[in-house]
Protein backbone atom coordinates (compact mmCIF):
# COMPACT_ATOMS: atom_id res chain seq x y z
CA UNK A 1 0.00 0.00 0.00
CA UNK A 2 2.60 2.24 0.67
CA UNK A 3 4.30 1.93 -2.98
CA UNK A 4 1.30 3.50 -4.21
CA UNK A 5 1.92 7.42 -3.45
CA UNK A 6 5.50 6.98 -5.12
CA UNK A 7 4.02 5.34 -8.22
CA UNK A 8 1.60 8.36 -8.09
CA UNK A 9 4.42 11.22 -7.75
CA UNK A 10 6.48 9.40 -9.96
CA UNK A 11 3.63 9.51 -12.80
CA UNK A 12 3.36 12.85 -11.98
CA UNK A 13 6.86 13.87 -12.13
CA UNK A 14 7.06 12.54 -15.15
CA UNK A 15 3.94 14.13 -16.55
CA UNK A 16 5.72 17.63 -15.54
CA UNK A 17 8.58 16.42 -17.71
CA UNK A 18 6.75 15.92 -20.61
CA UNK A 19 4.67 19.44 -20.23
CA UNK A 20 7.88 21.46 -19.66
CA UNK A 21 9.73 19.81 -23.10
CA UNK A 22 6.17 20.00 -24.98
CA UNK A 23 6.57 23.95 -23.95
CA UNK A 24 9.73 24.19 -24.78
CA UNK A 25 9.12 22.07 -28.43
CA UNK A 26 6.40 24.89 -29.21
CA UNK A 27 8.35 28.12 -28.35
CA UNK A 28 11.44 26.74 -30.28
CA UNK A 29 8.65 25.85 -33.52
CA UNK A 30 6.92 28.95 -32.80
CA UNK A 31 10.55 31.18 -32.90
CA UNK A 32 10.93 28.80 -36.62
CA UNK A 33 8.03 30.70 -37.64
CA UNK A 34 8.67 33.91 -36.58
CA UNK A 35 12.05 33.95 -38.45
CA UNK A 36 10.33 32.16 -41.43
CA UNK A 37 8.03 35.53 -41.31
CA UNK A 38 5.37 33.29 -40.50
CA UNK A 39 3.84 35.48 -38.07
CA UNK A 40 0.01 33.80 -38.15
CA UNK A 41 2.07 30.11 -38.00
CA UNK A 42 4.00 31.42 -34.78
CA UNK A 43 0.84 32.95 -32.97
CA UNK A 44 -1.07 29.45 -33.53
CA UNK A 45 1.65 27.77 -31.64
CA UNK A 46 1.88 30.37 -28.66
CA UNK A 47 -2.01 30.34 -28.26
CA UNK A 48 -1.84 26.54 -27.97
CA UNK A 49 1.40 26.90 -25.40
CA UNK A 50 0.14 29.45 -23.77
CA UNK A 51 -3.37 27.95 -23.46
CA UNK A 52 -1.51 24.97 -22.10
CA UNK A 53 0.92 26.60 -19.56
CA UNK A 54 -1.06 30.26 -18.59
CA UNK A 55 2.23 30.75 -16.24
CA UNK A 56 4.60 30.56 -19.30
CA UNK A 57 6.50 33.84 -19.75
CA UNK A 58 8.58 33.18 -22.36
CA UNK A 59 5.70 32.35 -24.28
CA UNK A 60 4.14 36.04 -23.59
CA UNK A 61 7.36 36.86 -24.30
CA UNK A 62 7.91 35.51 -27.87
CA UNK A 63 4.38 36.32 -29.10
CA UNK A 64 5.02 39.74 -28.10
CA UNK A 65 7.78 40.24 -30.49
CA UNK A 66 5.34 38.46 -33.34
CA UNK A 67 2.17 41.14 -32.30
CA UNK A 68 5.14 43.91 -32.96
CA UNK A 69 5.70 42.14 -35.78
CA UNK A 70 2.20 42.18 -37.03
CA UNK A 71 2.18 45.74 -35.78
CA UNK A 72 -0.32 45.23 -33.23
CA UNK A 73 1.04 47.17 -30.55
CA UNK A 74 -1.98 47.11 -28.31
CA UNK A 75 -1.37 43.17 -28.24
CA UNK A 76 2.11 42.91 -28.03
CA UNK A 77 1.93 45.63 -24.57
CA UNK A 78 -0.77 43.52 -23.06
CA UNK A 79 1.65 40.04 -23.48
CA UNK A 80 4.85 41.88 -22.26
CA UNK A 81 2.69 42.77 -19.18
CA UNK A 82 1.70 39.37 -18.83
CA UNK A 83 5.63 38.52 -19.21
CA UNK A 84 6.65 40.75 -16.48
CA UNK A 85 4.02 39.62 -13.94
CA UNK A 86 5.06 36.71 -14.34
CA UNK A 87 8.71 37.14 -14.35
CA UNK A 88 9.71 40.60 -12.49
CA UNK A 89 13.08 39.35 -12.70
CA UNK A 90 13.84 39.37 -16.43
CA UNK A 91 15.65 42.44 -17.99
CA UNK A 92 14.93 41.25 -21.15
CA UNK A 93 10.96 42.00 -21.00
CA UNK A 94 11.59 45.35 -19.49
CA UNK A 95 13.93 46.15 -22.44
CA UNK A 96 11.28 44.92 -25.42
CA UNK A 97 8.37 46.60 -23.91
CA UNK A 98 10.67 49.51 -23.06
CA UNK A 99 11.53 50.04 -26.78
CA UNK A 100 8.46 49.64 -27.91
CA UNK A 101 6.73 52.18 -25.51
CA UNK A 102 9.95 54.39 -27.03
CA UNK A 103 9.03 53.98 -30.42
CA UNK A 104 5.27 54.92 -29.50
CA UNK A 105 6.47 58.79 -28.23
CA UNK A 106 4.75 57.05 -24.42
CA UNK A 107 8.82 57.86 -23.24
CA UNK A 108 8.17 58.09 -19.76
CA UNK A 109 6.62 55.51 -19.19
CA UNK A 110 9.44 53.54 -21.49
CA UNK A 111 12.23 55.57 -18.83
CA UNK A 112 10.69 53.53 -16.33
CA UNK A 113 10.76 50.03 -18.38
CA UNK A 114 14.55 51.14 -18.14
CA UNK A 115 15.10 51.80 -14.95
CA UNK A 116 14.34 48.57 -13.96
CA UNK A 117 16.70 47.17 -17.16
CA UNK A 118 19.45 49.19 -15.78
CA UNK A 119 18.54 47.79 -12.21
CA UNK A 120 19.15 44.21 -13.57
CA UNK A 121 21.82 44.76 -15.80
CA UNK A 122 23.83 47.32 -13.95
CA UNK A 123 27.35 46.86 -16.48
CA UNK A 124 25.09 46.12 -19.56
CA UNK A 125 25.87 49.37 -21.68
CA UNK A 126 22.65 49.50 -23.80
CA UNK A 127 20.11 50.01 -20.84
CA UNK A 128 21.52 53.25 -20.41
CA UNK A 129 21.93 53.72 -24.08
CA UNK A 130 17.94 52.69 -24.27
CA UNK A 131 16.71 54.97 -21.31
CA UNK A 132 18.50 58.16 -22.97
CA UNK A 133 16.66 57.51 -26.07
CA UNK A 134 13.86 57.65 -24.08
CA UNK A 135 14.65 60.38 -21.57
CA UNK A 136 15.24 62.28 -24.95
CA UNK A 137 11.88 61.46 -25.67
CA UNK A 138 10.60 62.85 -22.46
CA UNK A 139 12.21 66.39 -22.78
CA UNK A 140 14.70 64.96 -20.02
CA UNK A 141 18.20 66.53 -22.02
CA UNK A 142 19.68 66.48 -18.71
CA UNK A 143 19.82 63.04 -17.80
CA UNK A 144 19.91 61.90 -21.05
CA UNK A 145 23.31 63.30 -21.41
CA UNK A 146 23.97 61.29 -18.16
CA UNK A 147 22.74 58.17 -19.15
CA UNK A 148 25.20 58.71 -22.32
CA UNK A 149 28.22 59.00 -20.63
CA UNK A 150 27.49 56.08 -18.20
CA UNK A 151 27.29 54.09 -20.91
CA UNK A 152 30.05 55.35 -23.12
CA UNK A 153 32.25 54.65 -19.79
CA UNK A 154 30.86 51.15 -20.26
CA UNK A 155 31.69 50.51 -23.78
CA UNK A 156 33.66 53.28 -25.34
CA UNK A 157 33.19 51.46 -28.69
CA UNK A 158 29.81 52.25 -29.06
CA UNK A 159 29.54 54.74 -31.88
CA UNK A 160 26.06 55.75 -32.06
CA UNK A 161 26.25 56.53 -28.37
CA UNK A 162 28.05 59.59 -29.31
CA UNK A 163 26.06 60.51 -31.44
CA UNK A 164 23.01 60.54 -29.52
CA UNK A 165 25.09 62.48 -26.70
CA UNK A 166 25.63 65.47 -29.35
CA UNK A 167 22.22 65.60 -30.41
CA UNK A 168 21.04 65.60 -26.78
CA UNK A 169 23.67 68.43 -26.37
CA UNK A 170 22.64 70.51 -29.08
CA UNK A 171 18.46 69.98 -27.76
CA UNK A 172 19.84 71.99 -24.62
CA UNK A 173 21.71 74.83 -27.30
CA UNK A 174 25.26 73.28 -26.47
CA UNK A 175 26.59 73.87 -29.37
CA UNK A 176 30.31 73.63 -28.46
CA UNK A 177 29.76 70.40 -26.28
CA UNK A 178 27.37 68.55 -29.37
CA UNK A 179 30.59 69.53 -31.51
CA UNK A 180 33.32 68.14 -29.04
CA UNK A 181 31.30 65.07 -28.37
CA UNK A 182 31.40 64.66 -32.57
CA UNK A 183 35.05 65.57 -32.68
CA UNK A 184 35.35 62.71 -30.02
CA UNK A 185 33.54 60.13 -31.80
CA UNK A 186 36.12 61.21 -35.27
CA UNK A 187 39.55 60.12 -33.28
CA UNK A 188 38.11 56.89 -31.87
CA UNK A 189 36.64 55.68 -35.25
CA UNK A 190 38.69 57.90 -37.85
CA UNK A 191 37.51 55.76 -40.83
CA UNK A 192 34.19 55.70 -39.69
CA UNK A 193 31.63 57.67 -42.69
CA UNK A 194 29.11 57.79 -40.37
CA UNK A 195 30.83 59.69 -37.38
CA UNK A 196 31.74 62.78 -40.20
CA UNK A 197 28.29 62.28 -41.74
CA UNK A 198 27.35 62.98 -38.06
CA UNK A 199 29.46 66.19 -37.52
CA UNK A 200 28.78 67.27 -40.99
CA UNK A 201 24.76 67.14 -39.91
CA UNK A 202 25.97 69.04 -36.72
CA UNK A 203 27.87 72.10 -38.54
CA UNK A 204 24.97 72.24 -41.23
CA UNK A 205 22.78 72.99 -38.27
CA UNK A 206 24.95 75.58 -36.67
CA UNK A 207 24.98 77.04 -40.22
CA UNK A 208 28.50 76.47 -40.57
CA UNK A 209 27.97 74.62 -44.50
CA UNK A 210 31.39 75.03 -45.65
CA UNK A 211 32.70 72.83 -42.65
CA UNK A 212 29.85 70.59 -43.12
CA UNK A 213 30.36 70.26 -46.57
CA UNK A 214 34.30 69.59 -45.66
CA UNK A 215 33.29 67.11 -43.53
CA UNK A 216 30.55 65.28 -46.27
CA UNK A 217 33.58 65.31 -48.51
CA UNK A 218 35.31 62.97 -46.04
CA UNK A 219 32.34 60.90 -45.40
CA UNK A 220 31.94 60.67 -49.17
CA UNK A 221 35.50 59.57 -49.59
CA UNK A 222 35.34 57.05 -46.99
CA UNK A 223 31.67 55.72 -48.24
CA UNK A 224 31.56 56.19 -52.19
CA UNK A 225 28.79 54.29 -52.92
CA UNK A 226 26.39 55.34 -50.67
CA UNK A 227 23.88 57.52 -52.78
CA UNK A 228 22.19 59.03 -49.64
CA UNK A 229 25.42 60.99 -49.03
CA UNK A 230 25.41 62.44 -52.59
CA UNK A 231 21.99 63.85 -52.08
CA UNK A 232 22.86 65.38 -48.88
CA UNK A 233 25.51 66.83 -50.83
CA UNK A 234 23.87 68.35 -53.23
CA UNK A 235 21.48 70.21 -51.08
CA UNK A 236 24.69 71.56 -49.41
CA UNK A 237 26.05 72.32 -52.40
CA UNK A 238 23.51 74.14 -53.63
CA UNK A 239 22.75 75.88 -50.76
CA UNK A 240 26.16 77.64 -51.05
CA UNK A 241 25.54 78.13 -54.60
CA UNK A 242 27.64 75.50 -56.24
CA UNK A 243 24.85 74.64 -58.96
CA UNK A 244 27.18 72.70 -61.09
CA UNK A 245 28.66 70.60 -57.86
CA UNK A 246 25.11 70.09 -56.47
CA UNK A 247 23.99 68.79 -60.78
CA UNK A 248 27.10 66.12 -60.35
CA UNK A 249 25.89 64.92 -57.13
CA UNK A 250 22.68 64.73 -58.50
CA UNK A 251 23.89 62.74 -61.14
CA UNK A 252 25.77 60.40 -59.25
CA UNK A 253 23.15 59.93 -56.47
CA UNK A 254 20.86 58.93 -59.73
CA UNK A 255 23.67 56.14 -61.18
CA UNK A 256 23.93 54.93 -57.74
CA UNK A 257 19.98 54.66 -57.68
CA UNK A 258 19.57 52.85 -61.09
CA UNK A 259 21.95 50.42 -59.95
CA UNK A 260 20.30 48.98 -56.74
CA UNK A 261 17.02 50.53 -58.35
CA UNK A 262 15.75 51.40 -54.29
CA UNK A 263 14.99 55.25 -54.62
CA UNK A 264 13.39 57.60 -56.70
CA UNK A 265 15.41 59.66 -59.22
CA UNK A 266 16.32 63.13 -58.11
CA UNK A 267 15.73 66.28 -60.25
CA UNK A 268 18.19 69.42 -59.14
CA UNK A 269 15.21 71.67 -58.58
CA UNK A 270 14.77 68.93 -55.50
CA UNK A 271 18.51 69.25 -54.07
CA UNK A 272 17.70 73.30 -53.95
CA UNK A 273 15.07 72.81 -51.24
Amino acid sequence: MKTTPKIIIGFFSLSLFAFADNSADQLQQAQIKLNQCDYAGAVCILDSAIQTAPDLAEGYFLRATVREKQRDSIGALVDYANAIKLNVSEPRYYFARGSLLTRLDRCPEAVTDFNNVVALRQVDYTGYQKRGEAQVGAGNFASAINDFETAIKLNPKAMDVYFLRSQALLSMDKADAALASADEAIQLFPKSAAAYHERSKIKAILKDRENALADLDQTIRLAPDEAAYYKERAYLRAALGDGEGAQTDVEKYNLLVRANRSRPNLQLADSSQ
